[in-house]
């Protein structure tokens, strides 16, 4: 219980100080309310694993863009993996969330200091906006995450990906960088019983970018089945 109970203490404190950056930024224009979300996420993201006493080990940052404006297209399946993500982020960061999440407590006041954006999938107006949002904002240059699976994996089996998050991308033409994250993430807190903190090593991979400028329309529409297909056999 060491590690659960250092965590849960961590967390409370991560609160507070978010509480105050949320007051502080509710009123600034976006690009600058996305910054200070990303300087509070930066500074505490690492801390939080830290925390839990788990070694993540990351393989291919020196292959990340130079540039902000950017799709990261990873699997998904723990909570901890949006935390593994932003802690190595150089640039603002974002992510394209279900529609559900808005609502959640504290997520929806986060995501919106982050410059996150939701998608309804059973809206299809709705969900183009969504799109055509969230590539205007990589435009401004805000990174974007996406796990195109839809949902958690419970077993680190990789989902089929759904294609439409990744005109986030096409729209603008902004390189994508596929993301393996190991299954012993789900081992921290997802597979234990209760609130349960186990630490764990963690291997997340960052593959090559990808350039969809140059891509005819066949390439974009088997964008997703090739990025799946990498984000696989990352290692």
């Amino acid at each position: 219980m060491k590690y659960t109970f250092r965590t849960l203490w961590f967390m409370i404190k991560a609160f507070l100080a978010y509480r105050k950056v949320l007051k502080r930024s509710k009123d600034l224009p976006d690009k600058e309310r996305w910054q200070a979300g990303y300087k509070y996420v930066r500074e505490y993201c690492p801390k939080l694993m830290e925390r839990t006493g788990s070694r993540i080990i990351y393989y291919g940052l020196e292959k990340l863009p130079e540039q902000s404006g950017v799709l990261y297209v990873g699997n998904h399946q723990s909570l901890f993996d949006i935390v593994v993500i932003l802690s190595v982020m150089e640039y603002p960061t974002a992510f394209l969330n279900k529609k559900e999440l808005e609502k959640v407590p504290l997520v929806g006041g986060l995501a919106r200091l982050l410059g996150c954006m939701y998608i309804d999938r059973g809206d299809l107006r709705q969900s183009v906006t969504a799109i055509r949002t969230t590539s205007e904002r990589m435009k401004q240059g805000l990174n974007m995450v996406i796990f195109p699976e839809g949902t958690r994996s419970k077993d680190g089996t990789i989902a089929e990906f759904k294609k439409g998050s990744f005109k986030a991308a096409t729209n603008i033409g902004a390189p994508i960088v596929p993301i393996r994250i190991s299954r012993e993430i789900r081992d921290i807190l997802e597979n234990n019983k209760g609130l349960h903190i186990i630490p764990q090593e963690v291997h997340v991979y960052f593959g090559d970018p990808i350039d969809v400028k140059s891509m005819d329309k066949k390439e974009q529409k088997e964008l997703a089945e090739k990025v799946q297909q990498i984000v696989s056999e990352l290692n």
